[in-house]
């Protein structure tokens, strides 16, 4: 899990109500066509065969957390959506397990496990899947 600086997005500017909910995707400057929910990237990682972004709105009391795999040719394989309406979702922290398998922390205390499933072991499974951590 290396931590890198090549993907930017859009930027945006006006009133926050009147931005767009998506963002043009750049890496190394360069136009992706690739819209991804959210303002800011918080975190970007190359792993042996993917990229993860974690993007948030950037929306005081409102976090929310987008979480992007790409593939190495810069494609999306998947994603998951913290969504901010009954819960704010401002990450502190990602901790990795093991291979695939990271521990995301919200607001110093709400634990969720995520696993990245790519290349994808079996045809119907998901890419990315979540679940709250107990504890």
């Amino acid at each position: 899990m290396i931590p890198i600086d090549n993907f930017t997005l859009q930027e945006h500017t006006g009133k926050y109500e009147d931005r767009a909910l998506k963002s043009l995707l750049y890496f190394d400057g360069e136009n992706l066509n690739l819209k991804v929910a959210g303002f800011v990237i918080e975190k970007q990682f190359e792993l042996p065969n993917y990229f993860l972004l974690l993007i948030n709105w950037n929306c005081p009391f409102e976090e929310g957390c987008e979480i992007a795999a790409l593939n190495k040719a810069l494609k999306m394989v998947g994603s998951h959506s913290f969504t901010p309406y009954y819960n704010t979702y401002l990450l502190s922290s990602i901790n990795q397990l093991s291979l695939n398998h990271y521990e995301l922390v919200f607001n110093e205390s709400d634990c969720f496990e995520l696993n990245i499933n790519y290349p994808k072991q079996c045809l119907f499974s998901r890419v990315v899947k979540v679940s709250q951590s107990v504890g």
